[in-house]
């Protein structure tokens, strides 16, 4: 899905945070999304390292997002997978161990290798910075504000997901930029921001400015294009990270031109949406944040009372 759509039918601009999108119900129609938390553990539990999770979010920032480009995703993150990897796992402890996810009001993250936990992590920037998070977890805290969720599954001609040399080198990525802050929402940062939706989409054809591109704070877009970058699969001549925007990453938009140029053979697959204001699994996700909310002694209630981006690890979510 990309951004063929009327302005009507595509944004959640003007619409309630639980108010379906037409063209987002649309494309749902032939999809079975999990209803459970258990289908979606099941469900997560088929995703690899590289598969793109992309969202459609209901915050001022996203739906500006889709509002100035023209397209139904705001948010971009990615997955990888520990896989039962003990030196990995003790990597990632060690991680959280040093600089913890942001705190969510919502539940407390649990420790990789605890019980439940499993292989998937969801990989992002957002306002809280650069961290990785449990799959379902994630799906818990995020809540409302992501209205709909879908993944686009990174495979090989033959349908294999990457090698492990390039899972590798997305795992080294992931240690590399954790804890690293979310781009700055003053001027300059805004004007970061603006720059790729001014000059369009990248051209693989023209050489980047490397000059214009800097690791020190992120977008999540440009996290997860460098990320692609890191694993050979995006080239770094002709493009710059910070110069990719999070529709972007829609079906027949930039990253897949750039993907099908290269020699590699890894292409992402069709929106498959599995999270929606009108699934089951949006009522079996709300249900379980009032039940937690309920048991946490320890929350401050007038603190629970603020909207959730200013509260959660979701502080501060912008598109990019």
């Amino acid at each position: 899905m990309g951004c063929q759509h009327s302005k009507a039918n595509f944004t959640s601009f003007g619409r309630a945070d639980d108010e379906a999108v037409p063209a987002l119900e649309e494309a749902m129609k032939n999809m079975t999304p999990p209803e459970s938390l258990e289908e979606l553990k099941v469900f997560g539990e088929g995703l690899q390292t590289g598969d793109i999770l992309l969202m459609h979010c209901t915050h001022t920032f996203g739906k500006l997002a889709q509002l100035m480009t023209y397209n139904v995703w705001d948010h971009v993150a990615m997955i990888v997978r520990l896989d039962d990897d003990s030196d990995i796992t003790q990597k990632r402890i060690a991680l959280i161990q040093a600089k913890p996810q942001p705190k969510s009001s919502t539940l407390d993250w649990p420790l990789p290798g605890s019980p439940g936990y499993g292989n998937v992590e969801v990989f992002e920037a957002m306002g809280g910075g650069v961290f990785s998070y449990p799959f379902v977890e994630h799906a818990i805290a995020r809540g409302k504000f992501c209205k709909y969720t879908c993944v686009r599954r990174l495979r090989d001609a033959q349908g294999q997901p990457l090698s492990s040399d390039r899972r590798a080198k997305i795992e080294q990525f992931v240690q590399d930029m954790w804890g690293r802050p979310y781009e700055d929402s003053g001027v300059a940062g805004m004007s970061e921001l603006a720059r790729p939706i001014v000059k369009g989409a990248p051209n693989k054809s023209k050489k980047a400015n490397k000059d214009q591109e800097a690791l020190d704070r992120l977008f999540c877009s440009e996290l997860i294009a460098e990320a692609y970058q890191r694993a050979g699969l995006l080239p770094e001549e002709s493009l710059n990270s910070n110069d990719i925007l999070p529709a972007h990453f829609a079906p027949e938009q930039c990253i897949d031109t750039y993907l099908k140029a290269e020699t590699h053979g890894y292409t992402l697959s069709d929106v498959e949406i599995f999270k929606g204001p009108t699934t089951k699994l949006t009522k079996v996700i709300n249900d379980r944040r009032e039940e937690l909310r309920a048991n946490n002694d320890d929350a401050d209630p007038a603190l629970q009372e603020q909207p959730l981006q200013k509260t959660d690890s979701e502080q501060g979510l912008k598109p990019q």
